[in-house]
């Protein structure tokens, strides 16, 4: 797939996520984030920019499918994780998933602890695995793929998604970010 094509991909994706994603109502009305649309798009981008063709063509067929059944997926997982509605899916494969992203996502809070904060471990975890339980079985075996190919490659998916933010957010990298943010707080330590 060329890079232009990809990038099409990605924006089709992130505009129906964000047409669910302003529909949801939550029991305390409209969320701050629901008024901030780019910030939106921009972890959206994040998100998905680090997995496979293959993951984006399967998962753009099921956000496009929702729409035309008249399903919102940000409605079901905001209310799986609120405990709202029962489990979708037990696929396996969303256990292997969330293990390895929950990993990497440990390493780089080990590795850039001003960047990524250890205390949102354990919400990345409920966030990621309600979203992976609206996936079908073709996005989730997609998903699946992308992370053996990156473990057997060496490669952190959460590393990836920070530089890519990091850049998005004018910094030059991840490291710069975090000397930076180390030595602002080293300062107000100081002070």
């Amino acid at each position: 797939m060329t890079e232009e094509r990809r990038k099409a991909l990605i924006d089709d994706i992130i505009a129906g996520e964000l047409r669910m994603f302003q529909a949801v109502h939550s029991r305390g009305g409209r969320s701050l984030c629901q008024e901030r649309p780019e910030s939106f798009r921009l972890m959206r981008e994040m998100t998905h920019a680090v997995l496979s063709d293959d993951f984006l063509v399967a998962y753009a067929v099921d956000v496009r499918r929702a729409e035309e059944a008249g399903r919102n997926l940000m409605t079901e997982k905001y209310a799986l994780m609120e405990r709202r509605i029962p489990k979708l899916s037990t696929d396996p494969r969303i256990d292997i998933i969330l293990n390895a992203e929950c990993a990497w996502r440990r390493e780089v809070t080990k590795d850039f602890p001003h960047v990524v904060q250890a205390d949102g471990q354990p919400g990345f975890r409920l966030y990621l695995g309600c979203e992976l339980q609206t996936y079908s079985g073709e996005s989730l075996a997609a998903y699946e793929a992308c992370v053996k190919d990156a473990q057997a490659a060496g490669r952190n998916l959460v590393r990836e998604r920070y530089e890519i933010l990091m850049r998005q957010l004018g910094h030059n990298s991840l490291e710069e970010c975090e000397a930076r943010l180390a030595a602002e707080s080293s300062r107000c330590a100081d002070a």
